[in-house]
């Protein structure tokens, strides 16, 4: 069976938890900068809500693809859902290491895409995301990722190197846009939750020395997804 890396033994059906954890949080974040961007019709909101839409979608991706891997019921209703499609018969319906590379491939472009979003939007510049330069960057940045993803695909590594690159950059703004703020205490709750996402890939980065790092890695990625989600629960309060 196709695996993009090991894990713990003892962790298998728990990662789902968290990863269906992560999407719900999501939806939640989506929905709250939503309401935050029909108030104030600021655009970074619009954009921050779909970058969340898209983390969404990239653990569901991780849930469908994993639940293939380990579980083999779940197998075997996809198999009774596809013969319909390609033909044949369950018995004759075998899922190939190309239908894994794609449902993770998947995952990586809109999580990827997600990271890179995020990161434009922590820019702090006036027009941000409207003018033909920085519209063309992101559509070239697209292509790379899809690359990127292609490759991760192979070397698991790749992707999480890149998205802690990407998390470490945004960091660094959302560091800057807390000193701007006075210190805010809003400000520095984002900058701490993404701190933990770049803490979470860099501990998916070295899985393969210690195979609990991806066990950390999880928990990390989910507090940070927490504290988000709380910081942006107060947030739309105040509106």
């Amino acid at each position: 069976m196709f695996r993009l890396f090991f894990t713990p033994g003892w962790f298998n059906g728990w990662d789902l938890v968290f990863d269906a954890l992560t999407l719900i949080i999501a939806l939640f974040i989506a929905g709250y900068s939503w309401r935050i961007f029909r108030i104030s019709k600021e655009n970074k909101y619009g954009f921050f809500a779909f970058a969340f839409i898209l983390i969404a979608l990239a653990s569901l991706f991780k849930i469908g693809t994993t639940g293939l891997v380990y579980y083999t019921p779940v197998r075997d209703v996809a198999a009774a859902v596809l013969v319909p499609v390609v033909g044949g018969t369950t018995a004759q319906v075998n899922f190939s290491e190309l239908l894994y590379r794609i449902g993770f491939f998947l995952h990586m472009v809109t999580m990827l895409g997600a990271w890179l979003l995020l990161f434009v939007i922590s820019q702090k510049k006036s027009g941000r995301l409207q003018s033909y330069y920085e519209v063309s960057q992101i559509a070239l940045s697209v292509y790379l990722i899809a690359l990127i993803s292609i490759f991760g695909n192979f070397k698991y590594f790749i992707f999480y190197l890149t998205s802690a690159v990407i998390l470490g950059m945004t960091v660094l703004n959302y560091y800057k846009n807390y000193l701007n703020t006075n210190k805010n205490e809003n400000a520095f709750l984002v900058m701490i939750a993404f701190i933990f996402m770049f803490l979470a890939n860099l501990a998916f980065v070295f899985v393969f020395l210690w195979d609990d790092l991806y066990v950390l890695g999880e928990i990390l990625l989910l507090l940070g997804f927490f504290l988000l989600m709380y910081t942006y629960r107060q947030v739309t309060r105040m509106h």
